[in-house]
This record gives structure tokens, C-alpha cells and sequence, in this order.
């Protein structure tokens, strides 16, 4: 059972890196003209996944932690309209985006951190602890958007801070993955 739960978070956090990784280079490397297409693009995106979770939710077993990611899902479509009726303001739009996923991650990957990487007697686990909290902090941050005034620069820190968040998902995954010394014996 904690092995199946274990791949499932393997194959999760593989996924989202990857995803994290691309839109931190994307967001990086994309010229200014299209900033505002690619915060539109987000926003139906983000829409859209709200919408199959909240399909999901309506075909599927009424768990407790469906109904907690049924609300998600409805936060999800919010943000996802809040984005596209922002307009002009991007600043605005990239700051609760993100600053909002990146702070979610940050306590995803505390909790892991925590309960997973301590449990299993890895030495690193406060290092994994550290870097989290520097990750939500930085949504934080990001959230709040203090220092930056224009867009393409304000899209670069994001586009960097993701990449960082994607790196963690990494040392994530290494640090939880378990070492199975019985694995000829299997």
C-alpha cells in the first residue's frame, strides 16, 4: 500500500516537474509582445481543469477528499475567470496566479517534507524543509508583488521562480523516494 501510494507521488511529482520546468523556460524566454496572450492562455487553461475536476467530481464516489477537491476545483474556475477579467491588469493577474500556485506548492512540499523525507531517515530533510519554506515565501512575495512594475520583468522572476520550484520537485522526489534493499528478494 505505501509503496503504491509512493509511485503515484513519483509519477505525480515527475509530471508537475516537468510541466513547471516548461512553463518557467517558456515564461523566460518569451518576448514581451506576448505576455498578455500567455496570461489569457493560463486563464482558460486553469478554467478548464477546474471544469474536468468539478466533471470528475459529479461521475465519481463522494469521498471526503473528492469534496476537498471539488472546492479546489470551483477556486480553480474563480481564479481562471478572475484572470481573464482582469485585462489589463496582468501585474495583477501573474501575481495572484502564481504567487498562489507557488505557495501551494511550498506547503505541499513542507508537509512532504515533514511526514515523507524525516520519516525515512534521510539526512537531507531539513535541507528539503528550508528550500520549501523559501518556496512559499516567494509565492508570498510574488503574491504581493512589491518591486516589479512591468510586466516582462515581473514574468522573467516568475518564469525563474518556477524553474526553482520544478528543481524542488526534484530533490523532492529523490529525498522520498525510498531505497528498497530487498529488492532482489522481491
Amino acid at each position: 500500500m505505501l509503496f503504491e501510494v509512493l509511485d503515484r507521488l513519483r509519477q505525480q511529482t515527475i509530471i508537475s516537474s516537468i510541466v513547471m520546468m516548461m512553463l518557467g523556460l517558456l515564461m523566460l524566454i518569451i518576448p514581451t509582445e506576448y505576455d498578455y496572450t500567455l496570461v489569457n492562455v493560463l486563464g482558460y487553461v486553469i478554467i478548464i481543469l477546474g471544469a474536468v475536476m468539478v466533471w470528475g467530481f459529479i461521475g465519481g464516489p463522494k469521498h471526503l477528499s473528492n469534496c476537498i477537491l471539488f472546492i479546489f476545483a470551483l477556486l480553480a474556475i474563480l481564479l481562471g475567470i478572475y484572470i481573464l477579467v482582469s485585462g489589463n491588469d496582468i501585474l495583477k493577474a501573474l501575481s495572484v496566479l502564481f504567487g498562489t500556485l507557488l505557495m501551494v506548492d511550498g506547503v505541499h512540499s513542507i508537509i512532504y517534507a515533514w511526514i515523507y523525507a524525516r520519516r525515512s531517515g534521510k539526512k537531507w530533510w531539513g535541507l528539503l524543509l528550508l528550500l520549501s519554506f523559501l518556496l512559499f515565501l516567494s509565492g508570498l512575495v510574488i503574491f504581493n508583488n512589491p518591486w516589479w512594475s512591468r510586466p516582462h520583468s515581473f514574468v522573467k522572476v516568475i518564469g525563474g521562480v518556477i524553474l526553482f520550484s520544478a528543481a524542488l520537485g526534484i530533490i523532492r522526489l529523490i529525498l522520498v523516494w525510498p531505497v528498497r534493499k530487498d529488492r532482489g528478494e522481491d
